[in-house]
């Protein structure tokens, strides 16, 4: 990544582009409440900072609802009433059941027509649930008729005949993203009505908000961006320039992946004042027009919209954006790729960083399992096996080695499954 500012510390918080971390105890299992304490949002509440989704013509809060780890429908309804009205799940989230929640409270609220909803469709060949060897290649027929067949069901599990938002799921590669059959079944679903705008979601944003311009076909871009990017003046540039062209921007991976943090040498949990700076850093990014952080929890719902309304730190969050002692204990991969040439079987490491966020940070072990099985044989976890110490650098804070001994525990307890 780039450095080519020289950012001062009076900077990182006016821009702004701030170096900050915390820490986190690894969390086993979630804490999950009963109902909603309440049904609607105080009268007194303020009205949340809403923005416009680039050229769609919709207007969202800045703070909307990742769906993909909550499995409380009162999460959803409670959402709804403080004030989200965006809500984003996908045809992978806990098979299925995640589509299926969304759509059972949507329906039961009956304010489909006051909320935007999004879905996303992985292509075919994306891990062993296909049935296919990860080596397979797939015709553009093929592939435009999986995504079909895809979204039909997500439709159902929803209870909807149209999504406002469907993603061409985890694109990183030049190929996925300017994929020809997902490109093909998502424009001939836009036409049929089924869904209103098309859009990409991506772990390499730079790379899919330049090939989003470039296409012309995409509405909206999924990307992650958290403070661990504040160095990467370029990004930045990207992010700003898609948004003037009229691309809307959605931001996951807010919280620099979840609130656990098994690699914190402080050892204890982060605090709400780190958690919302961490949201206020991302939506104090103009071109950003709202993020979806994930959250399982009545506490962490209302602690993630308490920012939709002002966007000022204060001073706890301050102070926190200043420790730079923190920085290094987030361990975010920044899917660069990098680090693969030092491995000497090519082993896919930005793959095995995002199945150790899901399994420990996001304690979502089906998730992990997928992840780590989308990698394909020959380039997984197995290999790891072959060397006594492991050779990959990170060139910015993440412990590789580390992280994999952390996977080859819970793997060898059978608690993931390879």
């Amino acid at each position: 990544m780039k450095n080519l500012h020289p950012w001062t510390r009076r900077d990182f918080i006016a821009k702004p582009a701030a170096f900050f971390a915390a820490s986190h105890l690894l969390g086993g299992a979630r804490f999950l409440f009963g109902q909603s304490k309440g049904t609607e949002a105080p009268a007194s509440a303020p009205e949340p900072i809403r923005r416009s989704l680039g050229k769609t013509g919709i207007s969202l809060p800045i703070v909307s609802m990742g769906v993909m780890n909550a499995d409380v429908p009162g999460l959803v309804r409670r959402s709804y009433d403080v004030g989200m009205r965006h809500f984003d799940t996908a045809a992978e989230y806990q098979q299925g059941r995640n589509e299926q929640m969304v759509g059972a409270m949507i329906k039961e609220m009956g304010v489909r027509d006051k909320v935007t909803i999004s879905t996303k469709v992985l292509r075919p060949g994306f891990g062993r649930r296909s049935g296919q060897a990860q080596t397979q290649t797939f015709s553009p027929a093929e592939v435009n008729a999986h995504f079909k067949e895809v979204f039909a069901g997500s439709l159902q599990r929803l209870q909807m005949d149209h999504v406002d938002i469907l993603y061409n799921h985890a694109a990183d590669t030049e190929a996925d993203i300017s994929s020809e059959g997902a490109l093909e079944a998502m424009t001939a679903l836009k036409k049929e009505g089924k869904a209103r705008f098309l859009g990409v979601s991506s772990h390499q944003p730079e790379r899919a908000l330049k090939l989003a311009m470039k296409l012309g076909v995409y509405d909206v871009v999924l990307i992650a961006f958290n403070y661990t990017v504040a160095d990467d003046e370029e990004l930045r540039k990207t992010i700003d320039e898609a948004a003037s062209q009229g691309i809307g921007i959605v931001a996951m991976k807010t919280q620099a992946g979840g609130r656990n943090r098994p690699d914190s040498k402080l050892g204890k949990p982060l605090v709400p004042a780190s958690q919302t700076a961490l949201l206020k850093w991302v939506l104090n990014h103009k071109s950003i027009t709202t993020a979806i952080p994930g959250f399982t929890t009545y506490e962490q719902l209302e602690q993630n919209f308490s920012v939709a309304s002002n966007l000022s730190y204060t001073p706890e969050e301050r102070a926190f954006l200043f420790d730079k002692n923190a920085v290094a204990e987030a361990q975010f991969c920044r899917q660069c790729g990098q680090c693969i040439p030092d491995c000497p079987h090519s082993v896919n490491i930005p793959q095995l960083m995002r199945t150790h966020m899901y399994a420990m940070q996001y304690s979502n072990l089906p998730l992990a399992t997928e992840t780590l099985a989308a990698i394909g044989i020959g380039k997984g976890l197995e290999n790891c096996d072959k060397c006594e110490t492991c050779r990959a650098n990170c060139r910015n804070s993440v412990n590789i080695a580390r992280k994999i001994q952390h996977l080859k525990e819970i793997s060898s307890s059978g608690m993931l499954r390879v």
